[in-house]
């Protein structure tokens, strides 16, 4: 039989699906935005036509104009469309729980002050090198306009033709144009939408469970698992850490260390823990009491984390071809000799260890 907590995680995960239809379409938008751009910077090329270095860099500033409005206008409108998710996640939160415990279990939302923290204070990722997304979009101009400038910069260089600087910039079509200047920009632009997305959601959740503490007793890791899974986040799938001290459950070896995302494209996120049956009674309104009892029948009231299987599980289920497609065949083959263990495969800073590094430190 399921338990609440568990069942909360389930629904969560389903909903997390929509999360990433939500993040598809925030890319197709943006993507869009590259393209008009694109189109752009083409047509101020073909006019100008620039054969020496004076007039490629005439022509450079009418570019990083169009390419200065352009990624303004990208960030200015990403950075409201995810203000608006931090508060419909919160949202969302209060009324997936609600739905699941037929009744107003944490009830609090952020507010206006905390959403305007996660958007303009988070960093995408959650790593000592993460950057605002504001600061994100901006390292993104600031980069196309660079590669523009040199791409440019070499074709007047070596005397090559109007075609030949098209080609820099939107790339060979026998190449699916993916060596070009502006393929560069919607990949990354791809990477940082999802990445960011994962920022907002953890970060309103967080926010969320820590409002209301008197219910959400801890937070636990919910990582899609799928080929495209890191270790990380496979090994980090189920730890959880309790509410408001953040001391981590039995079976979580490492303190919290901050909501996911844990690197770029990240799709981990944090599901709630709800306390006992005791816990809840104690707090929640005293006539809710007689439908915690009936819920307690199908969905019990444990308090604690959902159960989740181990990364060890999950890796003795798998065929040896999946093993390795996780693991790598070299770090696989330590693993079955007893020469590491999972947990060796990632450091204290949560980087996923390199079969060269794991074989000097582990003197295999």
């Amino acid at each position: 039989m399921p338990t609440l907590n568990e069942r909360v995680d389930e629904v969560l995960s389903q909903h997390d699906l929509d999360l990433i239809r939500y993040a598809n379409g925030h890319t197709k938008d943006v993507i869009t935005q590259i393209n008009n751009l694109q189109a752009e910077i083409i047509n101020l090329i073909k006019t100008a036509e620039p054969k020496s270095r004076a007039t490629l860099e005439a022509l450079l500033v009418q570019v990083n104009s169009a390419i200065d409005r352009s990624y303004s206008a990208i960030a200015i409108k990403s950075v409201a469309e995810f203000k608006e998710l931090a508060t419909v996640e919160s949202k969302a939160v209060t009324k997936i729980t609600e739905r699941v415990f037929r009744a107003p279990i944490a009830p609090k939302i952020i507010n206006e002050n905390v959403v305007l923290k996660i958007v303009d204070d988070g960093l995408a990722p959650n790593t000592s090198d993460g950057m605002t997304i504001r600061n994100r979009w901006n390292k993104q101009r600031d980069g196309l306009k660079l590669n523009t400038r040199d791409g440019l910069n070499y074709a007047i260089q070596n005397n090559q033709g109007l075609d030949d600087m098209l080609r820099i910039i939107r790339g060979n079509k026998s190449l699916n144009f993916k060596d070009g200047v502006i393929w560069k920009n919607k990949k990354a632009a791809d990477t940082l939408v999802r990445t960011a997305t994962d920022t907002v959601v953890n970060a309103s959740r967080l926010a969320t469970y820590e409002r209301n503490n008197d219910t959400v007793k801890g937070i636990q890791v919910n990582a899609i698992l799928d080929s495209r899974t890191t270790i990380l986040c496979r090994t980090r799938n189920g730890w959880a850490w309790r509410l408001p001290s953040y001391r981590p459950f039995r079976g979580t070896p490492e303190k919290f260390m901050g909501p996911p995302p844990w690197h770029f494209n990240c799709r981990s996120t944090l599901s709630p823990i709800f306390g006992s049956l005791e816990d809840l009674q104690g707090v929640l309104d005293p006539a809710l009491n007689k439908e915690i009892l009936r819920l307690n029948k199908r969905l019990p009231i444990d308090g604690k984390p959902a159960p989740t299987p181990s990364f060890s599980k999950m890796l003795k289920s798998m065929s040896k071809a999946e093993q390795e497609s996780v693991l790598g065949k070299g770090r696989l083959e330590l693993y079955d000799k007893g020469k590491i263990t999972l947990s060796d495969l990632v450091n204290q800073q949560g980087r996923t260890l390199t079969l060269a590094e794991l074989k000097e430190r582990y003197g295999t």
